[in-house]
């Protein structure tokens, strides 16, 4: 038999030829008249950075997890696919990158490993995927602590990349076309934008209209739902952060798009209609599930024609009933996961806790946001105390990946309603522990919005008593 080329054709490699790796159509291909397409193959160790201020470019090991099998090991590659080689300072970023920045957005090392194969591949062919990537490992190492890569200081390569790399994909936007690298590339400059949080210009809500101008009206995202190989699984995974990032309830619907003009009717919008039938399902990525973002979503619509002072919208009691019959029905009979690979009973508890920590954050959400209840109101404090118990019961930071990095919503929404001393040092504690996992500044910025909240619930007279409600706070 011919010796398997390592560099070949997906046809050469599936059936074990020589190929001889001519483009765009090799000679076996060319000869059979067989679709030949090259795919570049990267094979990840599954391994993560140890410690959050460890060398630049130091040794990254982890033991497996229980029913976790870890890929065999191999290094990333020194070139791109065009032959030009990657700088070390930039080897040493993206192996950042896709070992430890990844794992950190990630509930289970499943879902680390469809982020790594999809992104990392991607970014070696795309260069303003490649700089958003590689700007978001900066941000990171400044996150953590480390401050200089190679003798440069990591706030000047930070800025080189987002000064290089933006023109790149402001210039990719403006040719209007549905890509699945751009949609990629301006969620990873959002990310980056958390993960510095105020080391530099924030500009993710720009980023997140490019999204959008993306998506909207354009029926090629919908395949994302269905994923089929590494990249459309990684991309399912960010199309998801971009329908949560949506939900944020302090980020106000006109702040990331354009409003219409006087005369004109606003435009349909199918990303941020709810889908007729979501997944019960747990989602692997975001720890909650596509039912329940649905949920946020009509909540987040509804408020938006709610003012405090008006009564309650007709919408806002079958959508109550509905989130309690969802945690009633989860509760007697926890939902699937949706991540192929077995899981160990600890991260089955895990993925049900985060779940159901994210359902009681919803109930707070409507009741703050369509009802506007005050922090002492019996149904805000019982989900109060739902929530603690079940963050008490969730276990450590995780290594490599936890279900804590989803925590940051849940850890806000209860912190807001928080109006006691105990109240307040258990959020403060949780939010430690948050940023412990994720080392991002972002987590910090999370802390001092909640001073601010508490802050103003204290100038207002109603430290201690929770008779005001936290939306009036959170608008203050």
């Amino acid at each position: 038999m011919s010796a398997r080329s390592r560099q070949g054709c997906d046809e050469c490699r599936r059936r074990r030829r020589k190929c001889d790796e001519k483009k765009p159509c090799c000679g076996p291909c060319s000869a059979f008249n067989r679709s030949c397409r090259y795919t570049l193959r990267v094979v990840w160790a599954g391994h993560r950075a140890v410690g959050h201020g460890g060398t630049a470019g130091g040794n990254y090991t982890i033991s497996p997890n229980p029913g976790q099998t870890l890929l065999p090991p191999t290094t990333l590659p020194r070139h791109l696919p065009n032959g030009i080689p990657l700088s070390p300072r930039y080897q040493k970023l993206l192996n950042y990158f896709a070992l430890d920045i990844l794992a950190s957005l990630s509930c289970h090392p499943s879902i680390h490993h469809d982020l790594r194969q999809g992104l990392v591949p991607a970014t070696l062919e795309s260069p303003q995927l490649m700089s958003a990537c590689l700007a978001l490992s900066a941000a990171g190492y400044l996150s953590r602590g480390v401050l200089s890569l190679d003798g440069v200081e990591i706030s000047k390569i930070l800025g080189h990349l987002q000064s290089s790399g933006l023109p790149l994909l402001r210039g990719a936007l403006e040719t209007g076309q549905m890509n699945d690298n751009l949609l990629a590339t301006c969620l990873i400059w959002c990310l980056t934008d958390v993960f510095a949080y105020q080391q530099g210009t924030s500009s993710w809500r720009i980023h997140l209209q490019g999204v959008r101008a993306l998506l909207d009206g354009d029926s090629a995202h919908r395949g994302f739902t269905t994923p089929s190989g590494a990249t459309q699984s990684a991309m399912k995974h960010l199309y998801q952060l971009y329908l949560s990032l949506r939900t944020l309830p302090y980020i106000p619907a006109s702040e990331i798009s354009d409003p219409p003009g006087p005369s004109t009717p606003p435009p349909p919008n199918p990303v941020l209609e709810p889908s007729p039938n979501p997944p019960a399902a747990i989602d692997g990525f975001l720890g909650y599930s596509a039912e329940l973002l649905s949920i946020l979503h009509q909540i987040d619509r509804l408020s938006r024609s709610s003012p405090p002072s008006s009564p309650p919208s007709p919408s806002a009691a079958p959508l109550l009933a509905r989130v309690q019959s969802l945690i009633t029905r989860d509760t007697h009979s926890p939902p699937a996961i949706s991540i192929p690979t077995p899981l160990s009973p600890e991260y089955t508890a895990e993925f049900a806790l985060c779940h159901q920590t994210f359902q009681q954050a919803t109930l707070i959400q409507l009741y703050r946001r369509l009802y506007h209840l005050p922090s002492r109101a019996a149904p805000i404090q019982a989900a109060v105390r739902a929530m603690r118990d079940m963050l008490g019961r969730m276990g450590g930071q995780g290594r490599p990946c936890h279900a804590w990095v989803a925590m940051a919503m849940p850890l806000f929404t209860m912190g807001c309603e928080a109006y006691t001393e105990g109240q307040r040092a258990f959020a403060l504690e949780k939010v430690g522990k948050l940023e412990e996992c994720i080392g991002s500044f972002h987590v910090a910025g999370v802390r001092r919005a909640l001073w601010d909240v508490w802050g103003e619930r204290e100038r207002v007279g109603d430290e201690g008593r929770g008779e005001v409600c936290a939306g009036r706070l959170l608008g203050e």
